[in-house]
């Protein structure tokens, strides 16, 4: 038995028909009840009874069209959900994404606007440090990972692929009461006497040394009185006036938590943003996944932002 008698079967089940089910099939009409008599000689059961003019299911015919019925919406549904992994409309993708990354809107509009587009495809998101997302690509416990361009190391760039998806800009965040607070951009020389809060070396060297390097070649040095492993430990710390905090984002800006993000003028550090995924993986859901936030960029030009965009709260 093939499938194709129990789709034989099942049109002529429904037409009651030999003629009508082989127009339907685009089937020659005695070829069709020679596919039938061979199926019930292989059941051992009579589908139909003849009449002068069509056929009538059998007790045992109305039985199996039932199942067949079944059987077949089960193969077509398993043939669709085949169809749409293979083309990337259906799937898994495992995303890490630190909380300085998820800080960029662009990244949140882009997983929503993913989500949106692709519903079948489901997003499982993974917090986890970007040093540790590169390590769990390698060991494939992740599939794509979000991080800055400085994280990855030379010599794992061999086994990743590396697509920019976006930039931030390091700017400091302050209070709404500071003195500094209605500024459009600050100079690094006006901070030299602010405590300030500074992202914390062991969770992330290369960023830590890259905008550590950027003050110094401008001629000045933070002094810092906190270092903080996560951005909302940052903001809310500066939201309790404690001190100015450095952040990565991407504008255009917007108050935040009682808080006010400000371009620093001299200070000529950025960070790209980079989808990262093992090399060679084709899965078709995954280079959907990329393609996206890789079309984002390019229509949201160089500084990674829409003319109309809007930053959510941080944290």
């Amino acid at each position: 038995m093939e499938l194709r008698h129990l789709r034989y079967f099942r049109a002529i089940g429904r037409e009651e028909h030999f003629g009508r089910a082989a127009l339907q099939l685009g089937v020659a009409q005695p070829a069709l009840t020679r596919q039938i008599r061979d199926l019930e000689t292989e059941l051992g059961v009579e589908l139909f009874e003849r009449l002068p003019r069509g056929v009538r299911l059998s007790d045992a015919g109305r039985i199996f069209l039932e199942e067949t019925e079944e059987l077949l919406s089960r193969v077509d549904r398993a043939v669709d959900r085949a169809r749409r992994l293979a083309s990337g409309h259906l799937g898994t993708i495992r995303v890490g994404l630190s909380e300085i990354i998820a800080a960029h809107h662009f990244i949140s509009e882009g997983l929503r606007e993913f989500r949106e587009a692709e519903p079948a495809v489901e997003l499982d998101m993974r917090s986890m440090s970007s040093l540790q997302q590169i390590m769990a690509i390698k060991d494939g416990l992740l599939d794509a990972g979000i991080v800055y361009d400085v994280h990855v190391d030379d010599r794992d760039a061999p086994m990743l692929d590396l697509h920019r998806i976006g930039e931030g800009n390091t700017m400091v965040a302050v209070c709404e009461g500071h003195r500094l607070a209605d500024r459009d951009a600050i100079s690094l020389a006006e901070l030299e006497r602010e405590s300030v809060l500074w992202p914390m070396r062991k969770s992330a060297p290369r960023y830590y040394e890259r905008l550590m390097a950027a003050c110094a070649e401008a001629g000045t040095a933070p002094r810092i009185i906190q270092e903080c492993t996560t951005n909302s430990i940052m903001l809310s710390l500066v939201a309790t006036g404690m001190g100015v905090g450095f952040v990565t984002a991407t504008p255009p800006l917007s108050s935040l938590h009682k808080i006010r993000l400000i371009p620093i003028s001299d200070l000529k550090v950025s960070f790209e943003v980079l989808l990262v995924c093992r090399a060679r993986d084709n899965s078709a859901a995954l280079q959907r996944f990329i393609a996206m936030f890789e079309r984002r960029d390019r229509e949201t030009g160089e500084d990674g932002h829409a003319s109309d965009g809007h930053v959510p709260p941080l944290g």
